[in-house]
């Protein structure tokens, strides 16, 4: 019973500390995000070009995630708002795996 404790406690441990993406990791997984949405998302948003220039950074930070869960083991994401041909969107992913969470935003 002491080993799978010590197990458990090394396991959350470790997931408490795993590194996150750096921010231009975050920044271009979620221009990719941008680009091809997940199916989900494309009826909702207009396609865009990965030529589109100029990207235009509002807003970059690391959020802890909500729930007790979360809280417990220190999650975080990414939330990153763009605008582009007059359109703004905000791209949340995983901090750790840059995993598309959701896009919200105003589209003008």
């Amino acid at each position: 019973m002491l080993a799978i404790c010590a197990i458990a406690l090394l396991g959350i441990t470790y997931m408490h500390q795993t590194p996150v993406l750096e921010t231009n990791q975050a920044i271009e997984e979620a221009k990719k995000h941008l680009v091809t949405p997940p199916e989900e998302c494309q009826a909702s948003f207009p396609k865009v070009t990965e030529q589109v220039f100029p990207w235009e950074l509002k807003r970059v930070e690391l959020v802890e995630r909500k729930g007790f869960w979360s809280e417990l083991m220190n999650e975080r994401k990414w939330e990153i708002t763009m605008e582009y041909e007059g359109r703004q969107a905000t791209v949340v992913i995983n901090a750790y795996t840059g995993e598309f969470i959701e896009i919200y935003g105003p589209l003008n």
